[in-house]
């Protein structure tokens, strides 16, 4: 699941990083706890690890304060039922439920992505990335009704898009299995409304009894709309605003009466595959949906300028996790293996966003790429001087955030060099401490050289120090020590961790503490030292 929040404080005075209040236990039924992520009404969220696969899992747990009321009891086992009867690629993944000594507990797959709300916020979509959003939500609708599910409270905020592009369905709360319908909708009869007004049908708004597979659908035809006009609407409707050829289909979804409307979900797939195939989808495409369908290209480009996973460097064990954020962020990350011996990673974000940050960042790796082939130059202080002499010619600079990190395997010795992006911490095992390596003052950037032993590691983490700082609850933009340790604190809690599990565990941890702020980059690269992995020869 994603979890993402912001606050703000003006106790300009607190530069203190947030801690849970609340005492974490030591394992969940069968999972050990790494944090907590959320504190709702009446759950909690941890961040837990699959004992067998050692991924991360979401551990819901019902407040002790509700374990004695019956109803919200059931109400929350009800939702892990729901879920152990849907197994499908657009639906949250069920592990486990069940009692521990706290009460209650879900145990659940971890999802990296934003919610389809936030992204309706941020990121603008072409008519077809709507319409494939669109029937995701739909296929997982189509598998929750055919085992007899209603949903109940669809919405964009319970609708997660990962990383990848994929629909993950989630919150089954107050979802109904038709076979036991009346009892549950006469229990929900008994509370106060629950769901959310502007997704629900008008039989759902009036009672809980007449909830039905076209409730459903109705709130899907609300989501669709927002979808195809591309934001959150509030419940305001205008379907002549709307696509020509979605027009129809979205009126018919959201018909007031359950006889005038989709009796199945079916027949709404069906309708929406036919338009998206049809020609009347490049009739409805105006000028701005050109636009939104190269924005979603360069998005796809974008990811060609960031590695997919981190390179086999033996004697050096690497790890790398980022988040890309939502939009264009113009970042350039890359390993390069200069020779058996001499290994290289740079990373930089541009000082502009959108389709100039991304031409920027191209540039950089052309340039670096060009430098590396040419090999004309003697040192490592050398290479970031050219480097940053083609960045900032007589004709132009580029606006950019750039680090360097050289490591030379003959001789022990690593190089950092940069221009105030990013941060690297040196833990050195024979020492058993942490270091922030912050470099000397030269030309235009920083540089800091030395040396490292067997099991030492590094940690590199890539950000604009301004946007990073905050990002925290009561972090003021000169709290660089608060920062330093806290995520000096983290390294520590994660070192017996390989490097690539170290820095994902790393970044799953920043959402719990450090109230991350998910439209924006945050990366991070572990090495470690290793001679048994391989000798250089």
């Amino acid at each position: 699941m994603s979890v993402s929040s912001s606050s703000e404080s003006s106790n300009a005075a607190a530069p203190e990083l947030p801690k849970p209040k609340i005492e974490l236990p030591a394992t969940i039924g069968r999972y050990p706890i790494e944090g907590l992520l959320e504190t709702g009404g009446m759950s909690l969220l941890y961040l837990g690890v699959h004992p067998e696969s050692h991924e991360p899992v979401i551990v819901k747990v019902l407040l002790p304060k509700f374990a004695s009321d019956e109803q919200v009891a059931e109400r929350f086992m009800n939702e892990a039922h729901v879920i152990s009867l849907a197994d499908h690629p657009n639906i949250i993944k069920l592990y486990d439920y069940g009692s521990w000594e706290g009460g209650l507990y879900i145990a659940m797959e971890f999802i990296q992505g934003s919610t389809l709300r936030k992204m309706l916020q941020l990121t603008p979509f072409s008519l077809k990335r709507a319409l494939e959003i669109i029937l995701q939500i739909a296929y997982a609708l189509c598998h929750l009704h055919t085992h007899g599910i209603i949903h109940g409270d669809l919405k964009p905020e319970n609708i997660l898009v990962t990383d990848d592009g994929v629909v993950k369905l989630i919150d089954f709360g107050i979802a109904t299995i038709m076979n036991n319908h009346h009892e549950v909708a006469k229990k929900k009869a008994d509370a106060r409304l629950i769901g959310t007004p502007i997704y629900m049908s008008p039989e759902a708004r009036e009672s809980p009894l007449q909830v039905t597979f076209q409730s459903d659908i109705y709130s899907l035809g609300i989501i669709a709309y927002e979808l195809v006009i591309g934001k959150i609407t509030h419940g305001r409707v205008v379907l002549s605003v709307a696509p020509k050829g979605m027009q129809q289909i979205l009126s018919k979804a959201l018909q007031p009466k359950l006889t005038e409307r989709y009796q199945d979900i079916v027949d709404f797939i069906s309708d929406v595959a036919h338009y998206m195939h049809s020609a009347d989808v490049e009739k409805d495409r105006q000028g701005s949906d050109y636009f939104f369908e190269v924005f979603e290209k360069l998005e796809q480009f974008q990811t060609t300028l960031v590695p997919a996973v981190p390179p086999f460097w033996p004697p050096l064990e690497i790890g790398y996790a980022h988040l890309a954020g939502i939009g264009h962020h113009g970042l350039y990350y890359e390993f390069l293996s200069l020779d058996d011996t001499k290994k290289c990673f740079i990373a930089a974000e541009m000082g502009v966003k959108g389709v100039e940050g991304i031409l920027y960042a191209t540039m950089l790796r052309t340039i670096v790429r060009v430098l590396l082939k040419e090999r004309q130059w003697a040192s490592d202080t050398e290479f970031f001087t050219k480097l940053q002499s083609y960045i900032r010619d007589e004709n132009h600079e580029f606006p950019v955030g750039l680090s360097c990190i050289f490591f030379d395997l003959t001789k022990l010795e690593f190089t950092y060099l940069h221009t105030g992006y990013g941060m690297l911490l040196h833990h050195e095992a024979r020492l058993k401490q942490c270091s922030l390596i912050e470099g000397q003052k030269q030309g235009q950037g920083q540089v800091q050289q030395g040396y490292f032993t067997p099991n030492d590691r590094f940690l590199f983490v890539g950000h604009p120090k301004s946007a990073f700082m905050s990002s925290f609850v009561k972090i003021t933009p000169t709290s660089t020590k608060a920062v330093r340790e806290f995520i000096e604190d983290i390294f520590e809690e994660t070192s017996t961790l390989s490097p690539q599990k170290q820095v994902e565990s790393m970044l799953r941890k920043m959402h719990m503490y450090g109230q991350l702020i998910d439209d924006h980059p945050l990366l991070f690269v572990g090495v470690s030292y290793c001679p048994a992995l391989g000798a250089v020869e």
